[in-house]
């Protein structure tokens, strides 16, 4: 009789056991999933250093573009593509810069989470300049031609300010559980980056002087500061300047003191070298996407000092002059 009770009992409670195991079993799945960290993508270094200061405390963005080929014509390999397909989240910038990119998300899985940085909501946006403008037109987000907007937005701190807030946002809705540690991060990424702004604006020298870019990448920067070139030699970086431009920059040369021409590819191109030969206006070097130092939290700080202190070298040069 006991022995039947129990044969009994084994037979009605064996499911139920069983069930429990599987409910155990995929609550411990669940729970695993759940404390993984996001698998987090951003093409450029700049983007990558802000990304990194906001996700600081819970893993490492991974940094998609890491040689010193050209951002406009990267050619991914087989390895980057692996990194975006098996990516939680992607921000990047503009097609008029990673140019490659509208076709690469194309083959990614739908429900991998894509930001498109420059429609970020308040950014200043700035149409590339010509030699011949006597004023730059200025947007606000929400007008049309993304294609006919400078990309590097970057370079003004306010708008590294715009970048960063939606970052934090956005890995905060995508990872709830940390939603503190990305909020707190950008806090204290805000008050660094607005001493930053701070200390360059101080320390710069409203004075006026006179200066030509290679290509003109900078006026993000320039326009925070309130300076401007005087031209820039190559309309962009797929087009080689033509006889009547390089002819208005010789005019240029004679007619002005100019101080120093800021390039930014290395070595200086042919034609700026044979334009500034038996001058005295002195090539410094400056590039805007931040090769020259290691990825992390530091680069941007390290990128807009570098800024700051090409131009105050140009203001130097200027001072000697006169």
């Amino acid at each position: 009789m006991i022995l039947r009770c129990c044969l009994l009992l084994l037979v009605l409670f064996t499911p139920v056991l069983a069930l429990s195991a599987e409910q155990s079993a995929t609550g411990s799945d669940v729970k695993h999933k759940s404390a993984s960290k996001l698998k987090v993508v951003t093409t450029i270094r700049p983007l990558h250093s802000l990304l990194s200061s906001i996700m600081q405390g819970n893993g490492k963005p991974v940094l998609l573009l890491d040689s010193r080929q050209s951002i406009h014509h990267y050619s991914l390999r087989p390895s980057q593509r692996r990194a975006l397909a098996d990516a939680d989240l992607i921000f990047w910038l503009a097609e008029s810069l990673e140019s490659f990119m509208p076709r690469v998300l194309k083959a990614i899985p739908e429900q991998i989470h894509v930001v498109k940085l420059i429609d970020t909501k308040g950014l200043l946006l700035l149409e590339p300049r010509t030699i011949s403008a006597d004023a730059d037109k200025k947007h606000r987000h929400g007008d049309e031609h993304r294609s006919h907007i400078d990309p590097h937005i970057w370079l003004s701190i306010d708008n590294a300010l715009l970048i960063a807030a939606k970052m934090s946002e956005t890995l905060s809705m995508l990872d709830p559980a940390f939603k503190h540690l990305y909020q707190n991060n950008l806090i204290r990424l805000s008050a660094r980056l607005n001493a930053l702004q701070k200390k360059i604006s101080l320390s710069f020298d409203k004075r006026r002087f006179d200066y030509l870019v290679y290509h003109d990448a900078f006026q993000y920067f320039e326009n925070a500061v309130n300076i401007k070139p005087l031209a820039a030699i190559s309309k962009s970086e797929e087009q080689r300047p033509g006889i009547r431009h390089l002819s208005q920059i010789q005019k240029l040369l004679s007619d002005k003191q100019v101080s120093c021409l800021v390039y930014n590819t290395k070595p200086l191109p042919a034609i700026a070298a044979n334009l500034i030969r038996d001058t005295a206006i002195s090539p410094v070097y400056l590039d805007p996407t931040a090769q020259d130092f290691a990825a992390g939290t530091e680069l941007y700080f390290q990128l807009m000092q570098a800024m700051h202190n090409a131009y105050a070298q140009c203001q130097k040069t200027d001072l000697t002059k006169h």
